[in-house]
């Protein structure tokens, strides 16, 4: 599904000149976090450099995800204290706060601490100029972002990147919130990329089961013919 959802979103781009996404919701604990870990790592499957950007400043997930390698006795699960919000203030360096993800061709930048400004931060030219120089860095730049519908402020980030993913949750999401979270993008002249119904159960017979069997019994075919 994450590489039909990649093939998907190329295909609706500008394939050259598309390379920063962000990927957002309208509530939260919709699984943008998850789409946009996987839709990294689907790139990378390609063999391409992906750099992972969590600006979640209010609730950062990405150094629970992959935490970072920590001298014996602390903790790696723990948030830094440098990341993105530190870079953006002037208090640090790019080379700073990039680091290994563990998987390889994949970076991460971190939130960082909880800024007081996170508005003026998102959408200062500091952070377009950020992001500009990483599309130069890495094939793919994918950030993770906070909810449309609760956080403002990712309105003018929107505005930084190539195209947005929205996120909308099968067993949580409503037609009306789904609907504002487009208009709210969309009010701001942003770019959305497409959408992706996260969470959604199959049903005996239903055509996501069918759809699934049907694709085991093809790699099993594959596999047959390749021994």
């Amino acid at each position: 599904s994450y590489r039909r959802f990649r093939t998907n979103l190329k295909l609706s781009m500008d394939a050259l000149s598309s390379k920063v996404f962000l990927v957002t919701s309208g509530s939260a604990k919709d699984g943008k976090t998850s789409t946009a870990v996987n839709l990294a790592t689907s790139f990378i499957s390609e063999n391409k450099k992906v750099l992972l950007i969590d600006v979640n400043f209010w609730r950062p997930k990405l150094h629970t995800v992959f935490p970072k390698i920590q001298p014996e006795g602390l903790n790696g699960g723990e948030p830094s204290e440098f990341g993105l919000s530190t870079l953006l203030n002037g208090l640090c360096q790019h080379q700073e706060v990039i680091r290994p993800s563990g998987i390889d061709g994949l970076d991460v930048i971190d939130a960082g601490p909880l800024p007081s400004n996170p508005a003026d931060l998102l959408g200062s030219a500091k952070m377009q100029q950020m992001l500009k120089q990483q599309r130069e860095n890495y094939d793919y730049v994918i950030v993770d972002g906070p909810p449309v519908l609760l956080v403002s402020d990712v309105k003018a980030l929107a505005k930084h990147v190539d195209a947005s993913v929205l996120i909308f949750n099968a067993g949580f999401t409503r037609r009306g919130a789904a609907l504002r979270t487009i208009r709210e993008l969309r009010d701001v002249n942003a770019e959305v990329g497409g959408c992706v119904l996260f969470g959604v159960k199959s049903m005996k017979g239903g055509y996501f089961s069918e759809q699934f069997k049907s694709y085991q019994e093809y790699q099993k075919a594959q596999l047959a013919q390749s021994i």
